[in-house]
């Protein structure tokens, strides 16, 4: 079988060809990206590290993306949510509360007057079960997305805090 070149070149070529195929058919039938159009509003996807107790959470929509992070009370003290993004952002607000009710969205502030920093002192301790609404302004565009807070707690398997280090 292996004798007849006929049959070892179509070996050789149906891979290539296939792999043509693909990336052509993408380039002519994909969505192509597009910027962010003012007045405009995008909703953000949940990554994955949002639904394990990993400690931040990231919502991402294309570039545009939120690295979200709830700092625990120390000795009883307020808990406080931060917000990192890699663009300058306009404004933030957030609204956590159970899903069934509505909670009513409070303003993020700047963390010294850094337009990529954001921080907010929480009035009661939030829990596991809570539904984080948030929406952000960035280039007159607005970016709007939910999660659960099941990442607020980081835990490992060795039972260690490793982002210390």
């Amino acid at each position: 079988m292996l004798k007849n070149k006929h049959i070892i070149i179509a070996m050789i070529v149906a891979p290539i060809l296939a792999v043509i195929a693909y990336l052509a058919t993408d380039a002519l039938v994909g969505e192509k990206p597009q910027a962010a159009a003012a007045g405009e509003s995008y909703s953000l996807v949940t990554l994955p590290n949002c639904r394990y107790p990993s400690g931040h959470c990231t919502l991402k929509n294309a570039e545009f993306k939120l690295d979200i992070r709830l700092q625990p009370a120390a000795q009883s003290g307020p808990w406080r949510l931060l917000v990192d993004s890699p663009h300058a952002l306009q404004g933030i607000k957030v609204a956590l509360g159970p899903a069934t009710a509505e909670a009513t969205p409070q303003p993020l502030q700047a963390v010294a007057d850094n337009p990529r920093q954001w921080a907010l002192t929480l009035p009661r301790p939030p829990e596991q079960d809570d539904l984080l609404r948030l929406v952000a302004s960035a280039g007159d565009a607005l970016y709007y997305g939910e999660t659960t807070l099941a990442f607020m707690d980081y835990e490992t398997s060795f039972g260690e805090d490793f982002r210390s280090q």
